[in-house]
């Protein structure tokens, strides 16, 4: 006597449809999200590119921004308003090579401030912003 078999066998290889279809999910997810992450527009160094500037040769023109505690905006020693310093900051960074802005400030100072400045070096055309902060004295 035969034995009779039915139709159906067992398949022992392992279903990877669904997993390719999201790993192909993350993939683009990814895709998408990435420039995301790199074109906000603001870039910041770290201070190492003030120290850095103190190594270069002298000729060239820095913009030094000091926002003191009371809201006075000092740009390379002296006293701006923020309407100036729209008018100023381009005109210096026009004849600097690097055109680098360091930008400082004292300690109570809020940071919508400082973001204003960035925002305003970042429109005059600086190609690198660097902060700033002192040690406390101890």
């Amino acid at each position: 006597m035969r034995r009779r078999t039915r139709g159906r066998q067992t398949s022992t290889e392992l279903n990877l449809t669904s997993l390719v279809d999201i790993a192909l999910s993350l993939v683009i997810g990814f895709i998408v999200a990435i420039p995301l992450f790199f074109e906000t527009g603001i870039f910041v160094s770290a201070p190492g590119v003030a120290r850095a500037g103190a190594a270069e040769e002298g000729s060239d023109i820095k913009a030094n921004v000091y926002i003191a505690d009371d809201g006075t905006i000092l740009l390379n020693e002296s006293p701006v308003r923020f309407e100036q310093l729209r008018e100023l900051l381009p005109k210096l960074l026009a004849r600097s090579v690097e055109r680098k802005v360091v930008v400082a400030s004292g300690e109570q100072v809020k940071y919508d401030i400082v973001m204003r400045v960035l925002d305003i070096a970042k429109q005059s055309g600086a190609a690198d912003l660097a902060l700033l902060r002192k040690r406390r004295a101890r």
